[in-house]
């Protein structure tokens, strides 16, 4: 992928803006790893749908761009997977290749007043799978945006080309983000870093709201932590905080899919084996 305009047909390079061809093999945009990756595009080089984020990804540390709420939505999906060890934004797709394929398909080759574009995947994946690292090219679209039979024909051109490399394309839309687990990452996630305990705090906070969750098991999770607030006689709302971090942490867990934040009850939660048994991993700030 980094060498593809390294040679290049003439043809190919004559139809690409020189601007473009800067991104790509002096910018290197679409090349690099974890958090030395450029995306290929950026929330300042094209219009969206919506509004644009730019957001540290847990997954790698680097501030990643989305070009609307729904990449929003997908990305925070993949990010909060463990299995997926590496996302890549808006990357690129070899010209020369997408060229060939629309020319096979007989569709024409997205251009803009006739000057050949460099297609974009949505997200390019690494995910681990059975000890193995296998990616997974996603591409982001409203579902009303499939209405258009040029949206099709370039979602075709895009699938066949990760055929072509015998990479998984999958799409997504709206319809595929489950809503409650997206708005339940969203409120873990601001909490992963939201204090940097030392080993004997971690402990101690743990337990204490391990031992009253399972004291209490039928009271609403806001209640019990309440309660704990005045038992440890400090500011309203600290050990609802405390939880959030350690739940962002896999502290404890629930059921994200089904269960909003909002209405946990303290016999939804499960606390980990390894934080029990102090086996786990604390993600420091």
């Amino acid at each position: 992928m980094k060498d593809f305009l390294v040679p290049a047909p003439k043809t190919i390079v004559e139809l690409i803006k020189p601007t473009i061809i800067k991104r790509l093999t002096v910018e290197k945009r679409g090349q690099g790893h974890g958090k030395y990756y450029k995306p290929f595009l950026t929330v300042r080089d094209v219009p969206s749908k919506g509004r644009v984020h730019r957001r540290p990804a847990l997954t790698h540390g680097r501030i990643v761009h989305l070009l609307s709420d729904l990449e929003l939505s997908t990305f925070l999906l993949f990010d909060w997977d463990l299995s997926v060890t590496d996302i890549k934004e808006q990357f690129p797709l070899d010209p020369e290749k997408t060229a060939k394929i629309s020319e096979r398909l007989g569709v024409s080759h997205p251009a803009v007043s006739g000057v050949t574009q460099v297609m974009t995947t949505d997200f390019l994946l690494d995910t681990l799978q059975n000890n193995k690292v296998v990616q997974v090219a996603i591409s982001v679209k409203y579902s009303d945006e499939l209405e258009d039979v040029r949206v099709i024909e370039k979602q075709e051109l895009e699938r066949r080309y990760w055929e072509s490399l015998g990479i998984q394309w999958y799409l997504f839309t709206e319809n595929e983000v489950p809503f409650t687990l997206i708005q339940n990452i969203k409120w873990l996630i601001p909490h992963m870093h939201s204090y940097d305990l030392n080993e004997a705090s971690q402990h101690e906070v743990f337990n204490s709201i391990n031992e009253a969750i399972l004291t209490h098991p039928n009271d609403k999770i806001a209640v019990v932590m309440k309660n704990l607030d005045e038992q440890y006689q400090v500011d309203g709302g600290t050990y609802l905080s405390y939880l959030r971090h350690l739940l962002a942490q896999n502290a404890f867990t629930w059921d994200l899919m089904n269960i909003d934040h909002k209405s946990i009850y303290s016999i939804d939660l499960k606390a980990s084996d390894f934080w029990i048994n102090k086996e786990y991993e604390y993600v420091h700030a």
